[in-house]
C-alpha cells in the first residue's frame, strides 16, 4: 500500500491539512508546502515514493497515535489527569514580575520569561520563537535564539500561518539542546517526528505548548491592516497583541507596519470587523476537527487567564498547566524569589479560562463528526464521538460557524481580486448577523433555563435585557 497517497487521498485532498510540514520535513520526495490562494500552508502531494512515515507524523492522520497515548508515555510518572487539559503536575495563574516580560509579552509574559529561563539555567542551549519578518510571502517565521539574545524580539501572538518543516531541518543539522514554542497540532506532530528522527528526538528537550483557539490564514491580519489603512499588498509586520491602558485583556491593541516602515494608528481588536474569536473568519478547517485545546502533549501550556477577576487588567495575566518537573521548579523557585506572581488553581478554574473553546472542540466537534459520518465522509479518529443529541440552537450555531469560515475565505479573495475591503464586509456580514442573533438566542434560552430552575423566572425577566446586549 503507498501510504503517502493515503495521506494525500484522506487528510490533504478532504481539507484537513494544517500545513506544518511534518510530512515535507519526513518525506521531501513525496511532500512540498506552499501557500493556498486563500493565504494557508497546505500541503501538495509529489508523488513517486513509497516511504510510509509522513502518515505516522501528520497530526490529522489516523495512523498515529492520540494526545492521550503521546503524553502517557512521555508523561507516565504523572498521576494527575483531566479528560480536558491532559496530564498535569499543577496549575497556575499570574504574570512575570521581572523586568519587562509581562508588558512586552503576550498576556502575562510567561512564555518568553520560561524560554529565557531555559537558556540561564543552561537547561537548553537555543530555544525557537516565532518572530515578525520582512521576508517577502511571510508575516511570521521561527529563530533560533541562544544565550544572551533578547528573547523579547520574538513575536507577541502570531496568529498567521507558520510551518515547521524549515525550523525542524535547522534544528537536526545544529548541535545543542532546543526548547520550542509550539501550537497543540505542531507539539503532537514533533512528538510523531521525534519516534522516526533521532536528531529531533534527542535535541528538541522541551515543547512551551500556546493554547490555541484556532489557526488563522494570513487573510486575518490583511483583514485587521486594510481596516487601518494599509492594503494587503503593502503590509510588511503586524502587532495582534498590543497592551492598550484602561482596556480589558481581551481588548488587544492592533497595528500594521507597511513595506514603507509607516506604523498605522494602535486601534483594538474588539473595534475592528473580524476581531470577534467567535466568528472564526479564516480558520484552518482543521481547527474544527481537533479535540486538543491547551497543548497536551506539551511541557506547560501557557495561555490567557479569560476569568473575570483577571480580564480587567489591560497588561494581561497568564494560565498554565505544567507537565515537566524541571519547568514546574522553575517556577516554584522563580515565586519564591518574587520573580514572578504566581498562584495554583484548581483544574476546574483552568477549564472555566478556556470554557468556550473546550465547548466548541468537544460538544461542537461531535455534532461536526456526526454530520460528516451520516454524509459517509472521512474524518481524522477524535477522542469524542459524534453525537447529534445536542440543542437545536446549539446546532445552528456550528453550522453557521462552519459557514462563516468558509466564506470568509472565498470572499476575502474576492475582494482582494477587486481590491474593494467593502465587498467582503457586505458579502460576510449577514452571515455575520445570522450568527449573532442565534448566539444569543441560545444564551438567552441557557440564562432561562438556569433560572427556571432555581425557580427565578421573574428575575430572568427582569436581567435578561442587561446581560444580553
Amino acid at each position: 500500500m503507498d501510504l503517502d497517497k493515503k495521506l494525500y487521498d484522506t487528510v490533504i485532498k478532504n481539507n484537513y491539512c494544517i500545513g506544518c510540514g511534518a510530512c515535507s520535513f519526513i518525506n521531501n520526495d513525496s511532500f512540498e508546502v506552499e501557500k493556498n490562494e486563500f493565504g494557508q500552508y497546505q500541503a501538495k502531494f509529489l508523488g513517486g515514493s513509497n516511504h510510509s512515515h509522513a502518515i505516522n507524523v501528520c497530526p490529522f492522520s489516523n495512523h498515529n497515535d492520540n494526545e492521550d497515548k503521546i503524553s502517557n508515555k512521555i508523561y507516565s510518572k504523572l498521576n494527575k489527569s483531566n479528560k480536558y487539559i491532559g496530564k498535569y503536575i499543577s496549575c497556575y495563574v499570574g504574570h512575570v514580575v521581572e523586568g519587562e516580560y509581562r508588558i512586552k509579552g503576550s498576556s502575562g509574559g510567561f512564555g518568553k520569561w520560561i524560554l529565557n529561563e531555559l537558556l540561564e539555567n543552561k537547561d537548553a542551549d537555543y530555544v525557537v520563537q516565532l518572530i515578525s519578518t520582512d521576508n517577502k510571502g511571510s508575516l511570521f517565521e521561527y529563530k533560533i535564539f541562544e544565550k544572551g539574545d533578547d528573547i523579547l524580539q520574538g513575536s507577541k501572538s502570531a496568529y498567521a500561518p507558520v510551518r515547521l518543516d524549515e525550523v525542524l531541518e535547522m534544528i537536526k543539522n545544529q548541535d545543542g539542546t532546543f526548547a520550542i514554542t509550539a501550537l497543540p497540532c505542531f507539539s503532537k506532530a514533533i512528538r510523531q517526528i521525534a519516534k522516526f528522527d533521532r536528531d529531533i528526538s534527542s535535541k528538541v528537550k522541551y515543547i512551551i505548548g500556546i493554547v490555541c483557539g484556532h489557526l488563522k490564514s494570513e487573510s486575518f491580519a490583511e483583514l485587521f491592516a486594510w481596516q487601518l489603512g494599509v492594503s494587503p499588498d503593502k503590509l510588511s509586520q503586524i502587532e495582534f497583541r498590543g497592551k492598550i491602558e484602561g482596556k480589558r485583556a481581551n481588548e488587544k491593541g492592533v497595528y500594521a507596519i507597511d513595506e514603507q516602515g509607516i506604523k498605522t494608528r494602535t486601534q483594538s481588536s474588539k473595534e475592528l470587523f473580524g476581531g470577534d474569536w467567535g466568528h472564526g473568519f479564516f480558520k484552518y478547517k482543521a481547527c474544527d476537527y481537533c479535540d486538543d485545546i491547551v497543548g497536551e502533549t506539551t511541557d506547560v501550556s501557557v495561555g490567557d487567564a479569560w476569568l473575570e477577576e483577571y480580564i480587567n487588567d489591560y497588561l494581561g495575566t497568564n494560565i498554565l498547566v505544567v507537565r515537566n518537573e524541571k519547568v514546574n521548579n522553575l517556577i516554584l523557585d522563580a515565586i519564591q524569589d518574587n520573580r514572578l506572581e504566581m498562584k495554583e488553581i484548581s483544574v476546574d478554574d483552568v477549564i472555566k479560562s478556556q470554557e468556550s473553546g473546550i465547548r466548541h472542540r468537544r460538544e461542537g466537534l461531535s455534532y461536526r463528526l456526526f454530520l460528516k459520518q451520516k454524509n459517509n465522509e472521512w474524518v481524522p479518529d477524535k477522542r469524542v464521538i459524534p453525537n447529534n443529541k445536542i440543542p437545536e440552537k446549539r446546532k445552528k450555531i456550528y453550522r453557521l460557524r462552519e459557514k462563516l469560515r468558509d466564506e470568509s475565505h472565498v470572499l476575502f479573495d474576492e475582494a482582494k481580486k477587486k481590491n474593494n475591503l467593502q465587498y467582503f464586509i457586505t458579502g460576510i456580514s449577514p452571515v455575520v448577523e445570522t450568527y449573532n442573533k442565534a448566539y444569543k438566542n441560545n444564551i438567552k434560552s441557557y440564562i432561562k433555563y438556569i433560572l427556571n430552575k432555581i425557580g427565578s423566572y421573574n428575575l430572568y425577566k427582569r436581567v435578561k435585557n442587561k446581560i444580553i446586549k
